[in-house]
């Protein structure tokens, strides 16, 4: 086992290794910690002190499980955050304190015990930590981790250790890469949403990124992210659970059903609207059943997706989410960078799931690109890469678009398939899908050219309630260059799809695949979707810069 990775998240932990097989990261399924499906790449990060004194202890599921979760003064959620955090309260079981670093040692304990028990002995560990809490964390895994592992992994040569910033690790993650790129990491978990703008380590080899135990960090700045600017605020996931139960109590009410109070602190109810809210993440509707022991009968709870959507408006989750947003504009645009400069958005944490968060943030960030497929493994498989030797000189100094005809507005306009500063070769093609512009077209040609985009304008001031607001016109100035020009100065398609039978603008007809190969060629796929035949298979297009 060369490395593993570990996210320790406020409200859930996720723990990687790299697969030699695949060739690819995948998450580490401990027993009886980890969640049930369809969130079983998650350790709910919880303790559950059964005796301070000998260091007994539980974590994760198991403590659901047994119905340990409901809030007594044995029971630790939120470590990270405390061990982060300025921490007045210090409690006392059995005689001992129970610190932030005692809990979050004890978690970790029992992680690499679990990870012992599966014959996981990993000669490096990689820890994400919270960008603006290196120092503390730092000093806390020197004086903790020698011991936890030691302890653990007996007449084996202790692992080393390795730390990198949250942002950083998502941006690897997404494979959103460039040296001093800047990326907005939007963490909204389960208990909070932490905005943190950075630019990436200005190094170009990546197995340099992030610190290292008993290294001088003077020695490592050009390793590790600058923060530019962060907000955070106190909700997440479990209010909304909270929102949910409370709102279907109300309704019961209002229905005249008595009784129903006593099901507010219900583990069970609690569980079945966490299903509904990840149910209607997916789809438009969602029901969960139950037995009441009240009316001794199966009660049906069926929300919509509008009805959650409602419910969250009206206790103004938008409105922190619009404030949050806010403020980190407000403060980067004190540092001088503008809310058009911000072209890569990582969407981390179980509430970037919900589709209209991902809308609402795409809608205020119209000119960035969104990343939110991986929320929950972003983190921790993208800190694997410090193990993989993966080096940045392999990335693109241009962005670049496809064109095509708008048959509404009669305009250009520009598809954008790789930005600056990504990777190559791609992992995973690029598709879009395309349809012939007007009747009986017998081809379609793709025509591919660099992007440049440049936000111009005046300011606009406006106020919010009694908070000046300014707002910078963010209608780009693009300009596009074609890979190929003919030798009179005309655009040239790079390539041409021909259709038979004619294509119609009534619907998709052509699927394109667009990649990068190590050499930085451009290559295209285009799939007939009427006659499910390639027209092209691989095409070589143009080197790319």
């Amino acid at each position: 086992m060369k490395a593993i990775a570990i996210d320790f998240g406020s409200s859930n932990t996720v723990i990687a290794r790299w697969n030699i097989v695949t060739n690819q990261p995948e998450t580490i399924i401990l027993d009886d910690v980890n969640r049930p499906a369809p969130l079983q790449s998650l350790v709910p990060s919880l303790l559950y002190v059964q005796n301070a004194q000998e260091e007994i202890v539980e974590i994760g599921q198991k403590i659901i499980d047994r119905g340990k979760d409901a809030p007594q003064p044995r029971l630790f959620s939120q470590i990270k955050r405390r061990l982060v955090a300025n921490v007045k309260y210090i409690p006392k079981l059995d005689g001992v304190k129970i610190t932030p670093e005692w809990s979050g040692k004890q978690f970790l304990r029992e992680i690499f015990q679990k990870l012992r028990s599966q014959q996981i002995f990993p000669h490096e560990i990689i820890l994400t930590v919270p960008v603006q809490a290196y120092e503390k964390y730092l000093r806390w895994l020197e004086a903790s981790s020698a011991e936890i592992l030691q302890s653990n992994l007996p007449n084996l040569p202790p692992p080393r250790i390795r730390i990198l910033d949250e942002p950083t690790a998502a941006a690897l993650g997404y494979e959103a890469i460039s040296p001093s790129g800047l990326v907005l990491v939007i963490d909204f978990g389960g208990g909070t949403l932490d905005l943190a703008l950075v630019r990436l380590p200005r190094s170009t080899n990546v197995s340099q990124w992030g610190d290292r135990i008993g290294v001088s960090s003077e020695q490592w700045t050009e390793h590790k992210a600058e923060v530019i600017a962060k907000t955070g605020y106190t909700i997440g996931g479990e209010d909304i659970d909270l929102w949910l139960i409370q709102d279907y109590l109300e309704n019961k009410t209002s229905e005249g059903i008595t009784g129903v109070e006593s099901l507010e602190n219900s583990s069970i109810l609690k569980l079945l609207m966490e299903r509904i809210k990840l149910q209607l993440s997916e789809s438009q509707i969602a029901s969960e059943m139950f037995f009441d022991l009240q009316s001794q009968s199966a009660v049906e709870i069926t929300y919509t997706r509008q009805q959650l959507e409602q419910l969250l408006d009206r206790r103004g989750f938008y409105r922190i989410l619009q404030t949050a947003i806010s403020e980190l504009t407000n403060r980067a645009f004190n540092k001088g960078i503008l809310k058009g400069d911000i072209k890569t958005i990582l969407l981390v944490g179980g509430c970037t799931l919900i589709p209209s968060v991902i809308d609402f943030i795409s809608n205020h960030f119209s000119m960035a690109k969104v990343y939110s497929h991986k929320p929950f493994e972003a983190i921790a498989h993208g800190a694997l890469m410090l193990n993989q030797g993966v080096n940045l000189q392999d990335y693109l100094f241009h962005s670049y678009a496809i064109r095509y005809r708008d048959r509404l507005t009669e305009q250009w306009k520009y598809q954008p398939l790789f930005q600056r500063g990504q990777s190559y070769p791609t992992r995973r093609p690029v598709e879009i899908l395309l349809r012939a512009s007007q009747p009986n077209q017998s081809e379609i040609a793709l025509t591919i050219g660099e992007l440049e985009s440049r936000p111009q304008g005046a300011a606009e001031i406006s106020f919010d309630g009694d908070r000046l607001v300014m707002q910078f016109d963010q209608k780009p100035q693009e300009t596009f260059q074609p890979l190929q020009i003919s030798s009179d100065g005309l655009e040239m398609a790079q390539a041409i799809a021909h259709l038979d039978p004619l294509g119609q603008p009534d619907g998709d007809r052509l699927k394109v695949l667009f990649s990068i190969s190590d050499n930085r060629e451009l290559r295209i796929t285009a799939i007939d979707l009427l006659t499910n035949q390639q027209l092209l298979t691989d095409y070589p297009v143009a080197k790319l810069r």
